[in-house]
């Protein structure tokens, strides 16, 4: 029911609708009146209704100046406007306002039924439209962790290869532009295995909840998984100096571990990166990453303040191999990409001393680089696949075997992508087999095809003698032909007029192209027929 406020300095005018609303079972109640723009403000303020009858000509303030002021604090209440026909040039006035519609004196009482109960749909509507909103929230929140978890998964690991952030920062409603890493690492403090998987779990998941909900009432973040004992938590960053982002994260990382007790607080590290934009926020984790490494025994630490002060590495990272490595990869040549790797596994040995759990870290690592290389041709669920892969490659200790495993990772990556890609150009193929069929009676070209599957002339003139196996001309010509023959055969149409209708505009052309292709002139082949 529609709950009115009836403003109008004419106790006939109040009396009228009053009655009009009662004969008639109008779905209205009429919560207040008033008998001035002042009154009826303030009964806006106390009473809240849905809709407001207001008359434009009152004493002191008058209607007009009474619905800018109500509006102003109240944007959702409707507004229908009371004025004698002489007063009609203030409804303009009223209009710019935004008021529904308006009620002429003397009273109709077809009329007031009327914007009645066009304002109780419009309120329906509204309500409707909140209702929705808040079961969609709701749906949202409830799958946030998991949206929040995966979306920070791809971004580090998983293939996130730039561009528009509008839709991410409207789910997570935070700007995305530029910001940094804080990696919680948890150190497991029991040795007994049946324990580790009972009751570590129960402590990452308790851990978990708890980082969630405390770093989300200090700062706008987005929460990665639990994956090889840490959690990434991106934090965006606006308007402030390096110094400023740098002491704002260590805050918060005192913040969580005050916020912990017992053992949580004891096995909990915190690593740190800059401040990066979004696209390179990978390197803000590997800088959390080596912050960690670089300083084992401290609890809280910002790669600014690691940075230079150790010698950990003993041999620099071959990246040139690296680079080599996915080039050879992306060329599909796996004999000397498997080579090449042999040598990246070698420095792996050396650097981390045969321990294969910083060995296994720096794999994964590898398949994310490799992901990012590789994001447009690998198919959507290949990724459940490499997760799986990857939580086996977890269970290996032996540095044999985690090599074998590795290598059968990345056969299985370099097949699902000649997978996607014979199913990229067949879907190709058959866009530009669909555009010769639409369009063989036009003057087309060679041009024209590979600009309709955005390819360059060189190129596309390649890839379909390779998919369809004969050049484009050939094809293009032999479909005109059959088109021609069909046309010839089941039709009353001139040999000139079949002609013009498969694209070529000279008969004598036309029929020295088709005695080539049939060996008959069209005439002889209609007259076959």
């Amino acid at each position: 029911m529609v709950k009115l406020l009836i403003a109008d300095d004419e106790q006939i005018v109040l009396d009228s609708i009053k009655f009009i609303i009662e004969k008639n079972n109008v779905q209205a109640e009429i919560v207040g009146t008033a008998k001035s723009g002042r009154e009826a403000i303030e009964k806006a303020d106390l009473l809240k209704p849905d809709l407001i009858f207001m008359d434009i000509r009152m004493p002191g303030i008058d209607g007009i100046e009474a619905i800018r002021q109500i509006k102003e604090r109240h944007k959702e209440m409707i507004f229908v406007i009371i004025t004698a026909y002489e007063y009609f040039n203030y409804a303009k006035e009223a209009i710019d306002l935004g008021v529904m519609d308006y009620l002429l004196k003397p009273l109709n009482k077809n009329k007031i039924i009327e914007v009645i109960e066009k304002a109780s749909k419009v309120i329906e509507e509204r309500r409707k439209a909140v209702l929705t909103e808040i079961e969609l929230r709701e749906k949202i929140n409830k799958i946030m962790p998991y949206l929040e978890e995966q979306f920070l998964y791809t971004v580090l690991f998983g293939g996130y290869v730039g561009g528009s952030l509008d839709f991410y920062e409207e789910i997570f409603d935070m700007k995305l532009e530029k910001g940094y890493i804080m990696i919680f690492l948890m150190r497991s403090d029991t040795s007994n295995e049946r324990e580790k998987s009972i009751e570590v779990n129960l402590k990452r998941q308790s851990l978990y909840e708890h980082l969630r909900i405390f770093l989300k009432g200090v700062s706008k973040c987005i929460l990665g998984p639990f994956f090889m004992d840490k959690i990434c938590v991106y934090f965006p960053v606006e308007e402030k100096t390096p110094f400023e982002v740098k002491n704002s994260s260590v805050k918060i990382a005192n913040k969580v571990l005050e916020s912990l007790q017992g053992s949580e607080k004891e096995n909990l590290r915190v690593g740190i990166g800059r401040e990066y934009s979004f696209n390179n926020i990978v390197k803000s984790y590997y800088e959390a990453e080596m912050a960690l490494k670089l300083f084992p025994d401290d609890t809280i630490v910002h790669f600014d303040d690691a940075v230079g002060t150790s010698t950990i590495s003993h041999f620099p990272y071959p990246l040139d191999k690296e680079k080599l490595f996915i080039e050879r990869l992306v060329e599909g040549d796996l004999a000397r990409a498997f080579k090449v790797f042999d040598e990246i596994y070698e420095w792996m040995i050396l650097e981390y001393d045969k321990d294969a759990g910083k060995i296994k870290s720096k794999l994964i690592e590898l398949v994310g680089i490799i992901r990012r290389s590789f994001y447009y041709y690998l198919e959507e669920g290949s990724f459940k696949e490499e997760i799986a892969q990857i939580e086996e490659l977890l269970k290996i200790e032996d540095l044999r075997e985690l090599k074998l495993v590795f290598i059968k990772m990345l056969k299985d990556i370099v097949e699902n992508i000649r997978v996607v890609n014979k199913k990229k150009w067949d879907n190709i193929t058959m866009k530009v087999i669909n555009f010769l069929e639409e369009n063989f009676s036009k003057d087309i070209s060679l041009e024209d095809a590979a600009r309709e599957v955005n390819m360059s002339y060189h190129y596309f003139s390649k890839f379909f003698k390779e998919q369809v196996g004969e050049n484009f001309v050939d094809y293009l010509t032999n479909l005109r032909i059959r088109k021609a023959k069909e046309l010839l055969k089941n039709s009353s149409l001139s040999v000139k007029e079949v002609s013009y209708k498969v694209g070529y505009s000279d008969p004598n052309y036309f029929s020295k192209i088709f005695k080539k292709v049939t060996g008959v002139t069209p005439t002889e082949f209609k007259e076959g027929v």
